[in-house]
C-alpha cells in the first residue's frame, strides 16, 4: 500500500451524543472536513462491530471532502452499559430506535446537504424496519445480506441451525451472548435472542415485521451493493435474497474475489481495512460523488454468481472475526 497523500489533509473529529425517542442515549462520532463538505456518509454498522471499526475509513473520506457520522448501537462499543445482564435491547431497537435517531441526526442537525447511507450487513438489512431510510440521497451495502441459515451451503447450515437453538440457552446462562462464542464482542440478551429467532426463519426479520417486504421494494434510491466470494457471513445466495427485494433498476451490483487482490482475503470486514484504502475505498467514495453530483456511476459492476465459491475454512473464519483484536 502506498503513502496516502490524504493523511496528511486536516481534519476533525468529535463525539456527539444521540438520544433515542425511549430516553437512551448513544454515542456517536462526527469526522469533518476544515472545508465545505461534499455531503454526509452515514454508517450503520454491523451486528457487534463497534464504531471505532470504521475510523480509518470515515477519516479517509473526510479528507476527501465528505462529513461522515459513525455510531454504537444501545448495548455496543461506547452505547454499552457497564453490565449487559439485564440491559433491555434487540435488534429491532436497534433499526427502528437506533439508527432512526442517527438519520434524523444528519437530516436535523446538520448542515443541508446530501446524504449518504453505507450499511455493513445489519445495517443494510434495517432498511426493511424503517422507512424513513430511503430519505437519502446514494446507499452503499457492504455485505447486505438476509440471514435465514438457509441460504447457507448445504454443509453449514446443521451447524448453523444448531448455534441458532442454542442463543437462548446461552444467554440466560450468562445475561448477554460472550464474545467467546464467535463474535468477538458480547452482544445483549435481548439482540441475540430476536437476531437467532429471525435466522431460523426463511422469512428471516419479515415474519415478525409484514411490511418489511414493502419497505425494502420502496428503497429506491441510487445503490452500490457489494458482495465477497470469501464471504462466510454473508454467502452470495443470502446477498441474492436481499437484492430480489429491492428495486432492480436502481441496484449497481459489485462483486469482488481475493483473486482481484493478489489472493489477499476480503471476507466480512475487510472492505474497511485500510489495505483497501487505494481500491476498494476509491471506488465506494467515487459511486457517492458520482450520485451526489448526478453523474452516471463508474463503478465496476457484476453480476452476482448462481453458485456460492468453495466452502470458506475455519481459519478463514476465524482470521476475518480478528477484525476487533488486530
Amino acid at each position: 500500500m502506498t503513502s496516502d497523500p490524504t493523511d496528511s489533509v486536516p481534519t476533525t473529529a468529535s463525539d456527539v451524543s444521540l438520544l433515542a425517542p425511549d430516553g437512551v442515549s448513544l454515542t456517536g462520532r462526527l469526522f469533518e472536513p476544515l472545508g465545505p463538505a461534499r455531503g454526509t456518509l452515514l454508517i450503520h454498522s454491523a451486528t457487534a462491530v463497534p464504531q471505532t471499526f470504521y475510523a480509518p475509513f470515515a477519516k479517509h473520506a473526510a479528507a476527501r471532502g465528505f462529513r461522515v457520522l459513525t455510531y454504537d448501537y444501545r448495548g455496543i462499543g461506547r452505547s454499552r452499559p457497564a453490565s449487559l445482564r439485564g440491559f433491555r435491547a434487540t435488534m429491532s431497537d436497534w433499526a427502528l430506535l437506533d439508527a432512526r435517531t442517527a438519520l434524523e441526526f444528519v437530516k436535523n442537525e446538520i448542515e443541508p446537504g446530501p446524504v449518504a447511507a453505507i450499511g455493513h450487513s445489519f445495517g443494510a438489512q434495517l432498511v426493511g424496519l424503517v422507512d424513513e431510510m430511503r430519505n437519502v440521497d446514494a446507499a452503499v451495502f457492504v455485505a447486505g445480506q438476509l440471514g435465514w441459515y438457509g441460504h447457507w451451503p448445504w454443509a453449514q447450515r446443521l451447524t448453523l441451525s444448531a448455534l441458532w437453538s442454542a442463543v437462548p440457552s446461552i444467554t440466560r446462562t450468562f445475561g448477554h451472548l460472550p464474545g467467546w462464542t464467535g463474535l468477538g464482542v458480547d452482544l445483549p440478551a435481548g439482540v441475540a435472542n430476536e437476531w437467532a429467532s429471525w435466522c431460523r426463519h426463511p422469512r428471516y426479520l419479515m415474519r415478525d415485521y409484514e411490511h418489511a417486504r414493502e419497505r425494502y421494494g420502496r428503497f429506491d434510491v441510487p445503490l452500490l451493493s457489494y458482495a465477497m466470494s470469501d464471504d462466510f457471513f454473508a454467502p452470495e445466495s443470502a446477498v441474492s435474497a436481499l437484492l430480489e427485494l429491492l428495486p432492480r433498476d436502481r441496484q449497481n451490483v459489485r462483486r469482488v474475489s481475493p483473486r482481484d487482490f493478489g489472493g489477499q482475503a476480503i471476507g466480512h470486514f475487510g472492505l474497511f481495512r485500510r489495505a483497501y484504502r487505494d481500491s476498494l475505498w476509491q471506488e465506494l467514495l467515487g459511486f457517492v460523488e458520482d450520485t451526489f453530483e448526478s453523474r452516471e456511476p463508474t463503478a465496476p459492476v457484476e453480476r452476482l454468481r448462481a453458485a456460492a465459491d468453495p466452502l470458506v475454512t475455519a481459519e478463514e473464519i476465524l482470521s476475518d472475526l480478528s477484525y476487533g483484536r488486530v
